[in-house]
């Protein structure tokens, strides 16, 4: 091994790292192992979900364990205990994400990248709570921290590409076949094995007199904030503070986004803030320290925008998990704010602790973001269901609408059982999940997409039935045969069936109300346009599950037309069809 000292120092360097975090590096490789699993199982394989949430738990725990460690080292504590600890709070992990449905909401997934966000963050400050507070080692640690994760990325990616790029020339020089997703399982086993143990190694410790954390500034850092990150900032918040200005003079109401524009401004605003921290009060940086003196109170009148405009939504529409998480954000900035303008001597570490601690506060729990969401479009739900015998104007039923499809797609129809007065237990014995359409008409209301229109006689109208499924076997029990019929072409079947010796041809074209369908000698008018402009089901932008269907009957044949598509544009009340896709099922009179 003396002739391969790279390769030795490479050994001692990884061993090192299994030994100093040897339950980070288990998880890594337990997570790798289950991504790859993962992807080698069917869409439908009864096995995914618990590989998907073993992922998921693998995630968390090494994000866990790694604060953990970070805290037990640098309080020089016994690693039987640190190893218990981590065991332990990494089994209520699993247990958080084992309790998600079988099928991950979108709530449980944002629940989950929350709390990831979360650990992330305790990562950033967990070293530094068993021992005396240095700000100087506290930035040190972070920047340190930082600079490993992007050397890690660029390591990984580029050996990724050269393997990536050694298989493929194996397999077109020499043709050697390789498995189909071995490019994929490579990517699994660099960026969770081998990035991990990388950026591990590279962790520094907040504890130690031997190797203490001594603050060193790039300059490249410097250059980097002082002419690009602070300019932009500045530009960002003249930008906030001319709109701010505009709609006091003019007595609007702020666009509901701005909320997000004033977040992502103080987001990296903050971290410019941090970034310049230790030279903010050099001499010779007059642009930073003026900066570093005046970004706090600059934020103020932006906070007042951004209270106003979050609290005018809630207001309006009640709690979402959106709008949660903005005032949430809000509150939080609010705190960072006071703290700095306050505090004689402020810490930075109060930033990640405060976040860390906001995004635990809203994952579980009477205030978390998932319950007064629920609890607050139920309580508009049910304001609604007490007005169940008037008529709701077109905004009304628009925004119940809504409310129908949150508490539907989040929840679930059970949810509003409660609250809707005896009018949703029958169409629930029919089906297990209704379409918001089938929920509204069942409370005794139409259904408003948010696309829709008050004045829809002006404009187009487009329906689609997406209970169409080609990979379906229909029952047509009673009918003869069945066809396609659209307005683009006409349809010409010369003795295309034949039924009891008897030969059918069938023949299509257009007319001023329909079209003709012409069977054998017999021609039957089939009235489509008047059947359009009459149902209201055709209106802007349904897609549904609602099945339409017109039957016509005469002396010989019954007819039944399903309605699969249909688009065209409404005048004066009266729709003009531009183009339709209709199933035909013929049953032959006996």
């Amino acid at each position: 091994m003396s002739r391969l000292p790279s390769l030795q120092n490479v050994l001692n360097a990884t061993l090192k790292t299994v030994l100093r975090f040897p339950l980070e590096i288990i998880t890594s490789i337990a997570g790798t192992v289950f991504a790859i699993v993962l992807n080698e199982l069917d869409y439908n394989d009864p096995k995914q979900e618990f590989y998907q949430k073993a992922l998921m738990s693998s995630s968390l725990c090494l994000v866990l364990f790694l604060s953990v460690s970070l805290f037990f080292i640098a309080a020089k504590k016994n690693n039987i205990l640190r190893y218990i600890t981590s065991i332990a709070l990494g089994s209520l992990m699993v247990l958080f994400v084992f309790n998600f449905h079988e099928r991950i909401t979108e709530i449980e997934m944002q629940q989950f990248l929350v709390l990831n966000i979360a650990l992330h963050l305790l990562v950033s400050f967990a070293g530094f709570l068993p021992r005396t507070y240095n700000q100087n080692e506290f930035w040190e640690f972070n920047k340190q921290l930082f600079l490993r994760i992007l050397t890690s990325a660029l390591y990984s990616i580029v050996l990724y590409s050269g393997l990536a790029l050694a298989i493929l020339a194996i397999d077109k020089l020499f043709k050697v076949e390789f498995y189909n997703h071995i490019y994929l399982h490579i990517f699994f086993i660099i960026a969770g094995v081998f990035n991990t143990t990388f950026f591990l190694n590279g962790v520094p410790e907040t504890n130690n007199s031997e190797n203490p954390l001594i603050l060193n500034y790039p300059k490249g850092l410097k250059n980097f904030t002082q002419y690009v990150l602070l300019p932009l900032i500045s530009l960002y918040l003249i930008i906030l503070i001319c709109y701010e200005a505009k709609i006091l003079v003019t007595l609007s109401l702020p666009v509901g986004w701005v909320s997000y524009l004033v977040l992502v401004f103080a987001i990296f605003g903050i971290l410019s803030f941090l970034l310049v921290h230790p030279i903010a009060t050099e001499t010779n940086n007059l642009w930073m320290r003026t900066f570093n003196r005046w970004f706090y109170f600059l934020l103020i009148p932006l906070l007042g925008l951004l209270f106003w405009a979050i609290l005018y939504r809630i207001n309006l529409y009640g709690f979402t998990h959106e709008r949660y998480y903005v005032l949430l954000l809000s509150i939080w900035l609010s705190i960072v704010v006071g703290y700095f303008l306050i505090s004689k001597h402020p810490k930075i570490k109060f930033i990640p602790i405060s976040m860390c601690l906001a995004g635990l506060f809203s994952i579980a729990g009477p205030q978390s973001a998932n319950y007064i969401s629920k609890h607050s479009q139920l309580s508009r739900f049910e304001s609604y269901m007490q007005k169940s015998n008037q008529k709701l104007t077109f905004e009304q039923e628009q925004d119940l609408s809504s409310i129908v499809s949150f508490l539907e797609n989040n929840y679930g129809v059970e949810s509003m059982v409660p609250y809707a007065k005896n009018k949703l237990e029958a169409l629930l014995k029919k089906q297990k999940s209704p379409s918001y359409y089938e929920i509204m008409k069942s409370l005794g209301f139409e259904y408003r997409s948010p696309y829709d229109r008050k004045n829809d006689d002006d404009g187009s109208f487009y329906y689609y039935f997406y209970g169409n499924d080609d990979n379906t076997v229909e029952n047509i029990h009673g009918q003869d045969f069945l066809f396609t019929l659209s307005n683009n072409t006409d349809f010409n079947c010369d003795k295309c069936t034949s039924i009891d010796g008897k030969a059918y041809s069938i023949k299509s074209k257009n007319t001023d109300y329909g079209l003709d369908l012409q069977i054998n000698q017999d021609i039957i008018p089939l009235k489509i346009n008047d059947f359009v402009t009459k149902n209201s089901v055709f209106r802007r932008n349904n897609n549904t599950n609602e099945n339409v269907i017109q039957k016509i009957e005469n002396s010989k044949y019954t007819i039944t037309l399903n309605y699969i598509s249909v688009n065209g544009k409404i005048e004066k009340e009266k729709k003009i069809i531009s183009n339709y896709h209709i199933k035909v099922m013929v049953g032959i009179k006996k």
